[in-house]
């Protein structure tokens, strides 16, 4: 008597991620490349360095190589877990930026700010990170986002001083900091939003293929 041997498990290779997931993440690190260049000045010495009573080597190590500091830290977060995971890698990044402008826009002493400017560049390496990782894992298409990408970030880096420069004249250099946070809730909202499509899209079931008698 013949037994019909039971049917072997289906495997369905991963997903590639679409070019809109990179959306999330690439804002996220947009906005922190734009807050590591925002306190400087293309002119002169930057007002928040004047208020603080900081001198160049200080600024230079507490505005800049702190920021660099945490970013390069997270970036191997981002790259080694942002591909399979770039909802539970972003939000986390976009809540240190959070933290970060925050411990920067209230200030007092250049300690605080240090640790504010860590924080800001561990989101940024995080999610700067997962844009990688993601690019990387792109099968059509790449190119094009890889370009739109690069420009995006080396427009951020040089917006901030320019930006940074024209609201601290008129407002002071602790609002360069808080007009971050409208953008960090969009993208919050926007990679909420991609992690809940994402998660929906990957539970619709798979046809396994024709059935026959």
């Amino acid at each position: 008597m013949y037994v019909t041997p039971p049917p072997s498990p289906v495997t369905h290779p991963a997903a590639a991620p679409a070019w809109w997931q990179v959306c999330g993440p690439g804002f996220a690190a947009l906005i922190g490349l734009f807050m590591l260049t925002a306190i400087y000045r293309f002119d002169g010495m930057p007002a928040i360095q004047l208020e603080l009573g900081l001198s160049g080597q200080s600024f230079l190590l507490i505005g800049l190589v702190a920021y660099l500091a945490g970013t390069a830290l997270a970036v191997p977060a981002g790259l080694l877990l942002g591909a399979r995971f770039p909802t539970a890698v972003t939000i986390p990044a976009l809540a240190a930026l959070f933290i970060g402008v925050l411990l920067a826009a209230f200030t007092n002493a250049g300690a605080l700010l240090m640790i504010g400017r860590a924080f800001a560049g561990l989101g940024t390496g995080a999610a700067a990170g997962t844009t990688v990782a993601l690019i990387r894992k792109l099968r059509g298409g790449r190119g094009v986002v890889i370009g739109v990408t690069a420009a995006l970030a080396a427009l951020a880096l040089l917006l901030g001083p320019v930006i940074g420069q024209l609201i601290t004249g008129a407002l002071g250099f602790r609002v360069v900091q808080l007009t971050a946070i409208p953008f960090l809730l969009v993208a919050l909202i926007a990679n909420a939003v991609i992690g809940i499509v994402k998660l929906t899209s990957a539970k619709r079931p798979v046809p396994n293929g024709p059935s026959y008698p």
